[in-house]
């Protein structure tokens, strides 16, 4: 969905409302940092050097010895759009960790809901130490490739993935170590520390700092160690300096699953769609781990495909990861349910955008995680009232990561950095209800010790707020323009669940996907020829106005023909009905984005289902052409011979936009 993503943006900034950026007061910056052409593809519409400014921080490998090694931090600031900017720009520090700010916030924050952050102060992205466009940057991606290459298509015992994903990731060490790297170096206090200097580089007197999941810590570092720059904190799916979020794991993914069995239960047209939940999701596991599945999936990157084993753990793997996601929560109940039918159209596309990430920097990953939460034994790993299809891995999956960090071997953090972090630094503090990794209790553990912050769930959201849901958009935007006021957060109550979406909201049909799957340039014969086709049949409103133009001039009459009127209907017809389908489908796919692009992956909205009956009355209408188009080439119809090839050619045109139709599965979209 990368590249219709990349559409979406240019439509949003096109329909957005938004002036050209705006001058904000330009702050006394030092030689720290230099400016650089942005080192990423930019959205759609976005001018380096007049929407957003790029370049390069460098700060000490350790901030405790200013004269050692250096290393480059990329950064991004993204200029106000409103016509008077605030002084204070709002800081974002993306989560993993390993996770980069820079590849993720330049796509989000060009859609709708992220515009709305862009009017009233400059954003500051910056990729954190060893992150994908910083110097040197921590990713293991020649030894991931390598082992997705060897093992996507084979099922392979738990025993023998931990070796080789053991295996692999201590290959990326030996390498990354090979290079110079000291990995000790790349740690939440020295990140924290980052983010100091980046104030400072800069000449920002004062920052908003924002912090999803991992990037939660990171801030709560930065209020504990570097107050000073700070004049508000937004901490969005929290992870608390005193709570161990790995041995709790377990417990909170099974409170995500809980969650979204309870919602879709609760919800008419969800628990009608779908009964039990629950039970058909975990049976499906157990069918999937007795006879694993083959998914086609295709590496965005190569273009290669390949046929995954999916077995019924995997598939739980992929279920726990799309919680993360608040666009996917409304499709998440119709995903087990086509799978269930062996429809893996949806899986397909989102597995593929998991196992080929190249973004993510794993090496940053485990140097932070293995210095900072790898303090915990099997014991802390709480399995009491957890169900037991999570529960049968979880001691093993903890076992696995303490061994690999024992491995890593990176200087622990002191004992320190896991005492609550105590401030009066005004904090928004966002939770979200199926977040499967940091329950809403972590966002109240945190708060505890900061008596200036607000606390708010989302009942709707999962793994990060503030970007992906109009409401919680609007009380970050409230809390950034007075955070000694409480927001109003009234909207909470307007969103109870997600809209799920069923049969009764969406009509199911392929066609929509495969329409997207154009935009990746997959099958591109059909667009080519669906367009070709219909050029072809617009023609006729061309050609009639003209001959009848030439008639006039020459005074002609007109000659009646046999059959050439039926012939003349249907040509009409079709040609005004496939303009009419071709319009009608770029609505309905931009009106659906809008709202959930998600759903065009598994059909349509259910209010479009009129425009779906187009298609088999095109069929007929072509059937109609060809047979008066071939009535035509007897002698007796006293057809000239243009008329002839031409009528024919325009038959031929209807069959092969049919076609193109059928193809797609849009003939039998209402059957």
């Amino acid at each position: 969905m990368r590249y219709f993503l990349q559409l979406l943006i240019a439509v949003a900034l096109a329909v957005g409302c938004c002036p050209p950026a705006a001058a904000a007061p330009r702050a006394q910056r030092s030689e720290a940092f230099q400016p650089a052409a942005c080192m990423f593809d930019l959205p759609p519409g976005v001018r380096d050097g007049e929407d957003i400014e790029c370049g390069y921080l460098t700060v000490p490998e350790h901030h405790a010895r200013p004269d050692g090694r250096t290393i480059r931090l990329a950064v991004a600031i993204i200029k106000a759009r409103g016509e008077n900017p605030a002084p204070d720009p709002l800081v974002m520090l993306q989560g993993g960790p390993g996770g980069s700010t820079i590849d993720f916030f330049t796509q989000v924050l060009f859609l709708p809901n992220g515009l709305r952050l862009l009017n009233d102060r400059d954003i500051v992205l910056f990729d954190q130490r060893g992150t994908l466009y910083s110097e040197p940057a921590l990713l293991c991606t020649p030894e991931q490739s390598a082992l997705v290459e060897r093992t996507i298509e084979q099922r392979l015992s738990d025993e023998e993935a931990e070796r080789l994903s053991m295996e692999a990731m201590l290959e990326c060490r030996e390498r990354l170590v090979g290079e110079g790297i000291d990995l000790s170096a790349y740690d939440s206090l020295e990140n924290a520390a980052d983010i100091e200097a980046l104030r400072v580089a800069l000449g920002y007197e004062q920052i908003n700092l924002y912090g999803v999941s991992y990037g939660t810590l990171l801030a709560l570092h930065v209020m504990r160690n570097h107050p000073q720059g700070l004049r508000s904190v937004i901490l969005d799916a929290v992870v608390p300096a005193q709570t161990n979020f790995i041995p709790e794991a377990p417990r909170s993914q099974d409170r995500a699953f809980g969650e979204m069995f309870a919602a879709c239960a609760a919800d008419p047209a969800c628990s009608e769609a779908f009964p039990d939940l629950e039970s058909r999701l975990f049976a499906l596991v157990d069918r999937l781990n007795q006879e694993p599945a083959r998914v086609p999936v295709t590496d965005p990157e190569t273009g290669k495909s390949y046929q995954m084993v999916m077995d019924g753990d995997d598939l739980l793997a992929l279920m726990f990861q799309l919680l993360y996601a608040t666009n996917v929560l409304p499709a998440w109940p119709l995903l087990v349910d086509r799978v269930a039918a062996e429809d893996y159209t949806f899986l397909s596309r989102v597995a593929a955008q998991i196992i080929f990430d190249r973004t993510n920097a794993i090496g940053m990953y485990y140097s932070v995680i293995c210095a900072e939460d790898a303090d915990f034994t099997i014991e802390d790993v709480d399995l009491s009232g957890v169900r037991p299809v999570f529960a049968e891995d979880a001691e093993r999956g903890a076992q696995a990561l303490m061994q690999l960090c024992e491995r890593w071997d990176v200087e622990l953090l002191p004992a320190s950095v896991d005492e609550p972090v105590v401030s009066e630094i005004p904090t928004l503090v966002l939770n979200g209800r199926f977040d499967p990794i940091t329950p809403p209790a972590f966002g109240e553990q945190a708060a505890r010790t900061l008596p200036n912050s607000y606390v708010f769930t989302f009942n709707n959201t999962g793994h990060g707020a503030a970007t992906m849901d109009a409401c919680a958009v609007s009380v970050v935007l409230q809390f950034l323009e007075d955070p000694a006021r409480p927001p109003d957060a009234s909207c909470i109550a307007e969103n109870p669940a997600p809209k799920f979406l069923t049969p009764a909201n969406l009509l199911m049909t392929p066609s929509l996907a495969a329409m997207l799957s154009w935009l990746e340039g997959q099958n591109l014969w059909q667009p080519a020829l669906l367009f070709g086709a219909l050029l072809v049949l617009l023609t006729p409103f061309v050609y009639w106005p003209l001959a009848w133009l030439v008639r006039v001039v020459g005074g002609q009459q007109a000659v009646r023909r046999p059959g050439m009127w039926h012939t003349r209907a249907f040509a009409a017809l079709s040609g005004l009905g496939a303009l009419g389908l071709v319009i009608g489908l770029v609505v309905v796919i931009f009106v659906q984005a809008f709202e959930n692009e998600l759903a065009l992956l598994f059909g349509a909205p259910r209010w479009s289902a009129p425009l779906f009956a187009l298609p088999p009355l095109l069929a007929l209408l072509a059937a109609g052409l060809l047979v008066s188009a071939l009535l035509g080439w007897r002698p007796s119809a006293g057809w000239s011979g243009w008329q002839r090839v031409y009528y024919t050619l325009l038959a031929l045109a209807a069959l092969a936009f049919v076609g193109v139709l059928a193809s797609t599965g849009m003939l039998t979209a209402l059957v």
